[in-house]
């Protein structure tokens, strides 16, 4: 007997009405992610013009939130020369936004299944965790509370 085509794929239709909560926090996450990339490229954009430059961000390819980071921190500096006040929390802003960036990518990446109060992952590792949806909610919160900061610099 073939076991493969005993294999169900369980469409996003199928998930239960209590499931509405987790799916609508790991669409959170991902669009507050977007939402501080776009954020963070036209506050460059700004910076740029404010310099008297006028080009575009990225170039064919949208840059990646490392290269955004190293862009902001070398305006900063530029603008703030003698205030490392500044460079200072761009450095404690991106270790923040490491640890939830490894977060979303658990999620995105690893993503398993509904499990009771949350869902479970896999790690990069193969490792099975159990991530709660208040595990979840806070770091959508911090992220945006990230992005908060981010912008104020």
């Amino acid at each position: 007997m073939n076991h493969i085509s005993e294999i169900k794929v369980r469409a996003v239709s199928d998930y239960a009405p209590e499931d509405a909560a987790l799916l609508c926090g790991v669409g959170r996450l991902v669009c507050a992610w977007t939402m501080l990339e776009q954020s963070l490229e036209a506050k460059i954009a700004m910076m740029r013009e404010a310099m008297g430059d006028v080009r575009t961000v990225g170039t064919r390819t949208r840059p990646a939130m490392a290269k955004l980071m190293a862009e902001l921190r070398t305006m900063v500096a530029m603008r703030d020369r003698r205030n490392a006040g500044a460079l200072t929390e761009i450095s404690d802003i991106e270790r923040n936004m490491q640890r939830i960036d490894r977060f979303r990518s658990l999620i995105v990446g690893g993503f398993q299944q509904p499990a009771p109060g949350g869902f479970t992952c896999r790690d990069t590792r193969n490792n099975h965790m159990h991530v709660s949806l208040e595990q979840l909610d806070a770091e959508i919160a911090s992220l945006e509370t990230t992005a908060q900061r981010l912008l104020a610099v």
